[in-house]
């Protein structure tokens, strides 16, 4: 079996309903949890809509972008509420607090605008964290979020079915995973050299 064919049949055994549930969960987790590279997993899930279920290109892309952008959502706000209940106690360590402040502050925009910059080169993890304990503002934050994800998911997808016209079946499987990796890479790489650069500045 090729590789891209063995990509693509990863998750064959979710169903199309699974496949949605797990996209909405993966990327509720990447906001409020850990790190879960949901780029490579909407590039996956989308594959797995079209090949083996025969959804139409817009359809499999809308559907994933929606619970995307709701699992970011939800993700981001559930780890304000729970960090902003800790904060308003007193339960969060003055530390991690301080550490937290100190970190924006090395960065070139230090209050909300930083979650679209985020989205380009991230520098700031948990950011529904941030947004509690630097007292950014909820409405505007999460409208940067949606923004943001907006943004880059509707050009991740339309590389996705680019790439999918472009070669037949099974390279474009490949090709396509290889490409958001090589993305992903990249865009880690510019958050850490650009957090490297205003220490050194600073």
């Amino acid at each position: 079996m090729a590789l891209g064919d063995w990509i693509r049949d990863a998750f064959a055994f979710l169903g199309p309903g699974g496949v949605l549930a797990a996209m909405f969960l993966i990327f509720l987790a990447d906001a409020a949890i850990f790190p879960a590279l949901p780029e490579v997993f909407i590039v996956l899930f989308y594959q797995q809509l079209v090949d083996l279920w025969s959804w139409s290109s817009a359809a499999a892309a809308g559907s994933l972008l929606v619970l995307a952008l709701a699992g970011d959502l939800c993700g981001n706000a559930g780890m304000y509420g729970i960090m902003k209940w800790f904060h308003a106690r007193g339960k969060v360590p003055k530390v991690l607090e301080r550490a937290m402040k100190k970190w924006t502050s090395f960065l070139a925009v230090r209050d909300e605008r930083i979650i679209l910059v985020n989205r380009i080169a991230p520098a700031v993890p948990f950011t529904g964290a941030f947004i509690a304990i630097c007292g950014w503002n909820l409405r505007r934050s999460l409208a940067y979020v949606l923004l943001g994800g907006v943004v880059k998911y509707v050009l991740l997808l339309l590389l996705v079915v680019g790439l999918g016209l472009a070669f037949e079946p099974g390279a474009a499987r490949l090709v396509t995973l290889v490409a958001v990796i090589v993305l992903v890479a990249a865009s880690v790489a510019a958050g850490w050299f650009r957090s490297r650069k205003r220490e050194v500045q600073t």
